[in-house]
């Protein structure tokens, strides 16, 4: 189902953050996390001149100042500089954030062509390009993939051949802030939905049910779908929300809830979020679905209005989770958003659509209910995997490199027909890669290994002309880390 589909049903209204406050007066950044100079013109200086390395130039208010008075910090070419807010910074009307930079003189760009990249982080790890080859000074709209944030990154993206000598590229003045974010932080690395909208409650099982043959009273509260899960599942505590069942005798869209994320998600190697569902009697770590199959389809967003099917994580799901698509979980699951769009260097999601998807002529007595929804589970922070490294989403410079077991991978055509290209950009060491593919029960159909040197980038095809035409996933695995991407054969 597109989103033109959920817009024909008047799915329109998502649950939007409050606004942020326009502040009276502008905030600044106020630490800098990380500062690294890159080189000079003629590559002869790797550090810069000192009195124009000051990192703490670039917190507080910007000076403005292009009269010759050093109140800035060079990046040299290829540096970066990182920091810090102590509140975070919202997406307002307009103007989100302003950067300035000091070229003495206020030459123009063709004169003096200093530029810079932006990312814009929430938890100092996983990041959002917000700005692309922006000269000298310049304003940023925060995109739709991450309305708030603590930190910046702002890398120099000058050329040197167009400078000279001990020339040391963008000059970072400071960063302004116009609008203070509702959203409190967050402590821990778990984080949830903290808002519902679009909760349309379908039927019971019964023959003849009706719109008005719903859940009880108690379990239509969706407030028990936000916040922290129970997994309650033995207890008989009504800890969740009940979807009712879709009726397939109308065309109206029933059983379904909206949550939302104070958070940016972004996607991981293996699965990016924990679904918890209440069934009494049947534990997360031993669910049986043929003994009661209540099932759901889970779609993501950004912008609470373009949707894309989700993917259940065949790593940890069995072959009953695939009931109807790769989109779907009987009961507690876990769920992997690589079929998310990128948008500025990562895939992430901000909202989750659930619609009931439950086996109407499943083994249900005519009380049930449908899906029961106790809660969602997703992580911010960089992930450690086995070898202790770090997971992040960076800029399109520095990354897969900040890691060496890291790796970028893409799969095209897709939709295929005859073959797809795996193509494949490498961290900062030899390793060898695995390629799995894998229909929707979970199991592997096709399989291919290759070796790949460091910092490389590597297209490895695979003829897919005999498979049959349906939905699959592509898993992409190496020493560290694990990439995965829907691909749909014709």
């Amino acid at each position: 189902m597109t989103s033109a589909a959920f817009l024909a049903h008047g799915l329109t209204a998502v649950c939007q953050p409050p606004p942020p406050t326009p502040f009276l007066t502008p905030f600044y950044p106020t630490s800098v996390v990380n500062y690294s100079f890159g080189t000079s013109a003629d590559g002869l200086s790797t550090t810069p001149v000192p009195a124009r390395g000051n990192s703490g130039n670039a917190l507080g208010a910007p000076q403005n100042d292009d009269g010759g008075t050093i109140n800035f910090v060079s990046l040299g070419f290829g540096g970066s500089i990182t920091l810090a807010f102590s509140q975070p910074f919202g997406d307002g009307e307009g103007i989100d954030l302003s950067f300035s930079e000091t070229s003495f003189g206020n030459p123009s760009c063709g004169a003096y062509p200093e530029y810079a990249d932006v990312f814009v982080s929430q938890d100092g790890c996983n990041w959002v390009q917000v700005a692309d080859n922006q000269c000298h000074n310049f304003d940023v709209e925060l995109p739709d993939n991450i309305s708030w944030g603590l930190y910046v990154r702002i890398v120099d993206a000058s050329n040197p051949a167009s400078f000279k000598g001990n020339d040391d590229a963008y000059d970072v003045d400071g960063v302004t802030a116009y609008y203070l974010s509702s959203v409190v932080p967050s402590s821990g690395s778990d984080v949830y939905p903290v808002a519902f909208s679009d909760y349309i409650v379908g039927n019971l099982k019964g023959p003849g049910a009706t719109n008005t043959n719903t859940p009880a009273t108690n379990r239509k509260n969706p407030n028990n779908a936000i916040g922290s899960p129970s997994t309650s599942d033995a207890s008989g505590a009504i800890v969740f929300t009940s979807l009712g069942l879709d009726n397939p005798s109308t065309s109206a869209i029933e059983g379904q809830i909206t949550l939302r994320f104070d958070y940016t998600i972004f996607d991981r190697p293996g699965a990016d979020i924990t679904v918890y569902e209440t069934t009494w009697g049947d534990k997360f770590t031993s669910t049986n679905c043929a003994n009661y199959p209540e099932i759901a389809e889970f779609w993501g967003s950004n912008d609470g209005v373009n949707w894309t099917l989700l993917n259940a994580d065949p790593t940890n799901e069995p072959a009953e989770a695939y009931k109807g698509g790769p989109g779907r979980l009987c009961r507690d699951g876990f769920l992997d958003i690589s079929s998310m769009p990128e948008t500025g260097g990562a895939r992430t999601l901000r909202y989750v659509r659930i619609f009931d998807k439950s086996i109407r002529a499943g083994n249900f007595p005519n009380s049930a209910d449908g899906y029961d929804v106790d809660g969602l589970v997703a992580k911010k922070g960089c992930p450690t995997t086995g070898s202790g490294g770090k997971m992040g989403y960076v800029d399109q410079v520095n990354t897969p490199d900040e890691d060496p077991g890291m790796f970028f991978a893409d799969v095209f055509p897709n939709p295929a027909t005859d073959y797809i290209t795996v193509s494949l950009e490498t961290g900062a060491e030899e390793q060898a890669y695995r390629i799995n593919v894998i229909d929707v029960t979970g199991r592997v159909v096709m399989t291919s290994s290759l070796t790949a040197g460091a910092s490389a980038f590597v297209n490895h095809s695979m003829a897919v002309s005999e498979l049959p035409s349906g939905v699959y996933v592509v898993v992409v695995e190496g020493n560290s880390y694990k990439t995965m991407q829907k691909m749909i054969k014709r």
